[in-house]
């Protein structure tokens, strides 16, 4: 059975608020496509800030997969936690 658009909408607002807390900003754009070439969903970095940007015309499934990766993908990168000996 298929998952409302409401809560993959609210699923959505959710990764993005937690993308936020990490200092990630998350643009949702219209990426434009030209003759031969597919834009799709990206990570960058623009004047020292991280940024993701979602293809608005991706489905919501497929911005919520792409998002809960950047964010999973990160958290692995990150360092451990300084230990408090």
């Amino acid at each position: 059975m298929a998952v409302s658009k409401h809560k993959q909408e609210a699923r959505l607002q959710e990764l993005i608020l937690s993308a936020r807390s990490r200092n990630i900003q998350v643009r949702t754009e219209k990426l434009l496509r030209e003759a031969g070439y597919r834009a799709k969903s990206g990570r960058c970095r623009v004047r020292g800030q991280e940024m993701i940007l979602l293809d608005r015309d991706a489905r919501l499934s497929d911005q919520i997969e792409f998002l809960a990766g950047e964010l999973a993908e990160r958290k692995d990168d990150a360092p451990p936690p300084a230990s408090e000996e």
